[in-house]
């Protein structure tokens, strides 16, 4: 007795013994190769500003990587929940209380790495990679 190959004995019980649909037509000019997902953003980097919003009690994106010089931008879009962006290690700033629709901005001035966090929220945490 032979033996089917699997992907033939489908396509004989999809197309009721016929197999003249079943495969794929290389030949044929029409069909498109299915597009690549574009690769995931490095940064959240606008040109000469890096954004972070605050939503869902989270820093989004958590983690960014920013030049020196190059300005950072924290805006509270968390509806009616305060949030605060306040350096751990590796520098000195503090927003103090932002409001929903709040803007702070931090501009980093050497190489390093910086954690920060919200003083409301303790476990909301993100960290800024500076690069020269």
């Amino acid at each position: 007795m032979t033996r089917l190959p699997l992907a033939l004995l489908a396509c004989l019980a999809l197309t009721g013994g016929a197999v003249a649909g079943c495969g794929s037509d290389d030949d044929d000019a029409t069909s498109t190769p299915a597009a690549a997902p574009p690769p995931p953003a490095a940064s959240a980097s606008s040109g000469d500003e890096v954004k972070v919003t605050m939503k869902d009690i989270k820093y989004v994106p958590e983690a960014i990587t920013a030049k020196v010089d190059q300005k950072i931008v924290w805006e509270n879009t968390d509806g009616q929940i305060p949030h605060t962006v306040t350096a751990g290690d590796g520098a000195d700033f503090d927003s103090g209380n932002m409001k929903a629709g709040d803007t702070f901005e931090y501009t980093p001035t050497k190489a390093g790495t910086i954690s920060y966090f919200c003083e409301i929220h303790p476990n909301q945490k993100g960290t800024i990679t500076v690069t020269g």
